[in-house]
């Protein structure tokens, strides 16, 4: 074997090595950001609903238990389940909110007249 074609067939090996390890990794790349991207708006969309907790909202536990919020600590959230039974859970454990899902959209019901104040003819 000629030096030339030793130096030739040395860089082809090489090159192939190199694409042998890329290629895996293209393949694993959008794998990766699908699953990654979706956990993190996830986690936005929770620590939104965390911050945005007020008292007298409706909400449910990880654990399935529907309340009232009574009380906010800094960690801490007091529900009342049932009268006079109220549990302390931590706001990570809280779940979702139930009922309506925004300030605007309640606000835009209190705008309407009530059925009840309107005179009877």
């Amino acid at each position: 074997m000629t030096p030339l074609l030793a130096v030739f067939t040395a860089a082809e090996q090489q090159q192939g090595s190199l694409l042998s390890l890329l290629f895996p990794l293209l393949l694993l790349a959008p794998v990766i950001y699908l699953m990654i991207v979706p956990q993190r708006k996830q986690k936005q969309r929770h620590a939104e609903f965390i911050s945005s907790l007020k008292v007298g909202d409706d909400v449910v536990t990880s654990g399935g238990i529907h309340g009232v919020v009574t009380h906010l600590d800094n960690d801490i959230v007091h529900v009342e389940v049932d009268t006079d039974v109220v549990i302390r859970v931590s706001k990570a454990s809280l779940a979702r909110r139930e009922g309506p899902a925004s300030t605007s959209e309640a606000g835009d019901e209190s705008d309407e007249p009530d059925s009840d104040t309107t005179p009877d003819a």
